[in-house]
């Protein structure tokens, strides 16, 4: 008896683990994700960087100039705001995020503009 109590737990440990994966799997499938880039090509250190909005708020302390920022993050349909400050001043702009979102791009260019390419 001990043996089919043991093959018993056995069998049902691994069909509770099967419906354990198959559950988080299906949830996770319903979760829009952002994919993020940002790249810095201006010749200036970028501080402060701050992804927020209807997104899950994502930070960045220093982008060094010629390098990128990448990140993931779920979202929400709405308005994705970025700012970053750079030489002592303040930079802010806003996307719209809508249902065809699949992934934004952020360029900072020399002249310090924003420039917000949407993907998708």
């Amino acid at each position: 008896m001990p043996f089919v109590r043991f093959i018993g737990s056995v069998i049902a440990t691994l069909a509770a683990g099967t419906v354990i994966v198959f559950t988080c799997w299906i949830l996770a499938a319903g979760c829009s994700r952002a994919h993020i880039a940002v790249t810095n090509q201006s010749g200036t250190t970028l501080s402060n960087l701050v992804i927020s909005g209807s997104c899950k708020e994502r930070r960045a302390n220093t982008l060094v100039s010629q390098s990128a920022w990448r990140t993931v993050t779920p979202y929400e349909s709405g308005m994705m705001r970025f700012t970053f400050d750079s030489a002592g001043i303040s930079y802010s702009t806003n996307t719209e995020v809508n249902a065809g979102f699949l992934a934004v791009f952020y360029m900072v260019s020399s002249n310090m503009m924003i420039t917000v390419q949407k993907k998708g």
